[in-house]
């Protein structure tokens, strides 16, 4: 499915969550931090009285914020390719050792992200070298724009049940892609392009 969405041309970098079905891209990836982060504050939700989880907790934050600063320097003093590339390292490098005491601590809380950062190390700072690829929801940095782009046909579909039939579902998905590539950026204009034309019938939706 990955593999038929991107199609055979694709050559930039994949910003995915870490769902396992996006593993076997051989290109680069940038895993998403809004997940991640996400993760992190539930689970100190769940363990609010654990004073290391707190303190690894405010390291991975302080990384994170130094990556996502390093993206967006002085106008008037930019960084150069070669710079980008050593943050990255030095990042990915300060990461793994925040999270190495916990790897193999069973009775570590943070252990299962700690393995999983260490697992994707080359996937979570791309965006630090490479500024064109985002990294978070207000830049569109958080790499779930795709995501973000679809809420609300899935929450349309979780309402209404879906179209309960294929033309139906077929006709929503045509009109989907005819809007979402009519308005690239800015809102519609309030009317259809002149000319536009549906051949759809009012039979989408069998009764129940």
């Amino acid at each position: 499915m990955v593999d038929e969405a991107l199609g055979a041309t694709f050559a930039g970098t994949l910003v995915s969550d870490f769902y396992a079905v996006y593993n076997h891209y051989d290109g680069p990836k940038q895993r998403c931090w809004a997940h991640l982060l996400r993760e992190i504050h539930d689970l100190v939700t769940l363990y609010l009285k654990e004073v290391s989880l707190a303190q690894w907790v405010a390291a991975i934050h302080r990384l994170y914020a130094e990556a996502k600063a390093f993206t967006h320097p002085d106008p008037a003093n930019p960084s150069s390719g070669r710079q980008r590339r050593a943050a990255q390292l030095a990042l990915e490098g300060r990461l793994l050792a925040s999270c190495r005491p916990f790897l193999a601590d069973p009775s570590a809380v943070q252990a299962r992200l700690c393995r999983r950062m260490e697992r994707h190390l080359k996937e979570l700072f791309v965006f630090v070298a490479e500024p064109e690829v985002p990294p978070d929801p207000a830049n569109p940095s958080f790499n779930n724009a795709a995501e973000r782009s679809l809420r609300h046909l899935v929450v349309s579909r979780k309402v209404s049940g879906g179209s309960r039939s294929q033309r139906g579902t077929e006709s929503k998905m045509a009109l989907a892609s005819i809007f979402g590539t009519w308005r690239p950026g800015s809102e519609p204009s309030g009317r259809l392009p002149s000319g536009a034309r549906f051949p759809l019938t009012m039979n989408c939706y069998k009764p129940m």
